[in-house]
């Protein structure tokens, strides 16, 4: 049994996931298993918390935080289910209605902020949601870009910040890269340039390190926890990187070795601690070998490191 042996050995989600990206089975090939995510497992889970009187969970939209509608449909695109019918489609509708107001001014002197606007946009490409809402959230996020080419959820503070932000850049290239994957073509050319732009920006802190005095900006980007909320880290990064086929680049070496640093002999990485925050599901325990961030750092040795990738395949684990 090899490392991807082993990941298969896990929940459907991640089975689906591993057989999507890393073996390169054809979707229809692999469709009824993806069907299964919401059926058994931890999909299955997450769907029988939804209150299905009001097509929330935890109680709240974007509230309390990581248990509410809006981070449990994150945490299904995360899981790769199938959020295709109603009942995720009223979730996201009532999302909508509550969280998109006036073209995203949410208040008579507020919009809405970016991330979350980024993040709603993702989870409604993965959802293969149909709405012009959509196309007035990408006009947003494409009207508030920052000159060095990210974004910054606090772009309208009357103090405006001078530089973008690496959690909102990095939540606004997931929201594209699914947009494009499933098929919308709204303002695509655009979408097109500014992914670029933004990969550019995060490259330029060498994913993780300030440009001004070359430290960790943060811990917590160095920390993968699963699932993830709005918080950046180089996982994440180097991940959405993978999924948009950016070519390779020195300044994500340093990212990438912090990584390997932290698996084992057969490829596997740990769980990093639980998050000071409400969880939907414990998916691996802290220390516990973790199925599915080794799926994702493979998934990224894959791109980035082929030889590395498969080094690991070729080890059996004993």
């Amino acid at each position: 049994m090899n490392v991807i042996d082993w990941i298969l050995e896990g929940d459907v989600s991640v089975q689906y996931l591993t057989k999507e990206n890393l073996l390169g089975f054809e979707k229809c090939k692999i469709a009824s298993l993806r069907n299964k995510i919401l059926k058994q497992g931890f999909g299955l889970e997450l769907c029988n918390i939804q209150d299905l009187n009001t097509y929330m969970w935890g109680g709240g939209i974007y509230s309390p935080k990581y248990i509410s509608t809006h981070y449990t449909l994150l945490e299904l695109c995360q899981l790769g289910a199938p959020i295709f019918d109603k009942r995720f489609h009223f979730a996201i509708e009532i999302m909508f209605s509550k969280m998109w107001i006036n073209k995203g001014q949410v208040r008579p002197y507020r919009h809405q902020d970016l991330c979350v606007v980024a993040m709603m946009v993702r989870i409604a490409s993965h959802a293969r949601f149909q709405d012009a809402r959509i196309d007035e959230m990408v006009d947003y996020i494409l009207e508030h870009q920052m000159d060095d080419g990210g974004w910054n959820c606090a772009w309208e503070r009357k103090k405006k910040p001078k530089q973008s932000s690496l959690h909102t850049t990095l939540s606004v290239l997931e929201a594209f890269d699914n947009y494009k994957k499933n098929g919308y073509t709204y303002q695509l050319n655009k979408v097109n340039e500014v992914i670029p732009q933004g990969v550019e920006y995060i490259f330029s802190k060498q994913l993780y390190l300030s440009v001004r005095k070359g430290e960790v900006i943060h811990k917590d980007m160095l920390s993968f926890p699963f699932p993830y909320n709005w918080r950046y880290d180089i996982l994440r990064a180097l991940e959405v990187m993978s999924s948009l086929k950016i070519t390779y680049d020195e300044r994500m070496e340093g990212a990438i070795d912090i990584i390997i640093d932290r698996l084992d002999v057969f490829g596997r990485i740990k769980a990093d601690r639980k998050p000071p925050s409400l969880m939907n599901i414990r998916y691996t325990s802290t220390n516990k070998l973790c199925r599915f961030n080794t799926y994702r750092v493979l998934k990224v040795l894959n791109y980035y490191r082929t030889h590395i990738y498969t080094d690991y395949l070729n080890k059996q684990i004993s």
